[in-house]
């Protein structure tokens, strides 16, 4: 039996990878289209789309509506997928093509909209994660809910191994989508009560604030900043430091010390710090400009027990 070959996705960022992949071995992948100036995904679907034979466009935004225009004149096209896409879809042309436009969203739609819902489900450590697939509508995040599935979220995860294991759920989850549109599912309307949108990521986001956060808050933020901002921001002595790692420390302390002094710092007990309420962290990985290190590391540049952490 021929592929049908009737779905596009636009896509900027390498959690569409498995299912472009997916899509292809079901035989319903047309078209990649990616953003011009993303190097990174630009270079995997370049290979991907030559072995695997689908046409691929490269994105300009000053020509995204030329573009979608040239892309719904495909004769076969059913449905456009957008995972991580960058861009608005022009209201007009969801207007003019209604049940074609469906967006991957990488978090549990309406209580995570937003820029980056991998991000605010890991700093808010909710218990919960998953995708939401919904109809795109003029307004961003707010249509109507084809198949959201869920899964458990780990204080373990971090940023980039949470976007992996979402990557694979959208993956696994194509089919029973695909079986839902051939229906003509319309999905269901989100809760308006539930909603809450979440803006991309500031400095101020991405900073520790030792003397509101405990250990656990500050977990979440450091995981929900590793690998892509390489961790949470602090700074001591006027030096720029990241936490990329941590830890809840085995025997908690009972200490007097204001939150971000360092309790401890040497090779055997490696870095702790004081946190808010009572509660310590023990500092795995750090980020400097001078490299990645271990967090006892950091006496090298003249940190000493004692000493504090300021927020920035």
């Amino acid at each position: 039996m021929n592929p049908i070959r009737d779905i596009v996705i636009l896509c900027n960022n390498r959690m569409a990878f498995p299912a472009i992949q997916t899509l292809h071995s079901l035989g319903r992948l047309h078209t990649i289209a990616v953003p011009a100036e993303n190097e990174d995904v630009k270079a995997f679907c370049s290979v991907f789309a030559t072995k695997a034979g689908v046409n691929l466009i490269w994105m300009e935004k000053a020509k995204l509506n030329i573009q979608l225009q040239e892309i719904l004149r495909i004769s076969s096209l059913k449905y456009v997928f957008t995972m991580t896409f960058p861009w608005k879809i022009p209201g007009e042309i969801i207007e003019k093509h209604p049940n074609m436009f469906y967006n991957f969203h990488y978090g549990l739609l309406p209580e995570m909209r937003g820029a980056d819902p991998v991000f605010e489900s890991i700093r808010k450590q909710k218990q919960e994660t998953g995708i939401s697939v919904h109809a795109i509508e003029k307004e961003i995040d707010k249509g109507k809910i084809i198949l959201k599935k869920t899964m458990p979220l780990h204080t373990d995860l971090t940023h980039g191994m949470l976007c992996t294991s979402l990557s694979y759920l959208a993956s696994y989850i194509l089919p029973e989508l695909l079986t839902l549109l051939s229906m003509n599912d319309k999905g269901v309307h989100q809760d308006e009560n539930l909603a809450a949108y979440y803006k991309k990521p500031t400095i101020s986001d991405v900073s520790i604030q030792w003397e509101k956060q405990d250990s656990k808050s500050i977990q979440a933020l450091v995981n929900a900043c590793n690998p892509w901002n390489k961790g949470a921001y602090t700074q001591w002595n006027g030096l720029n430091i990241r936490l990329l790692e941590v830890s809840q420390t085995n025997s908690p302390l009972t200490s007097t010390k204001p939150p971000g002094t360092i309790l401890e710092i040497d090779e055997n007990k490696g870095l702790i710090i004081q946190c808010y309420n009572n509660t310590q962290l023990r500092i795995n990985t750090v980020y400097t400009e001078e490299g990645f290190m271990s967090g006892h590391k950091l006496l090298a540049f003249g940190i000493k027990n004692g000493e504090q952490f300021a927020s920035l």
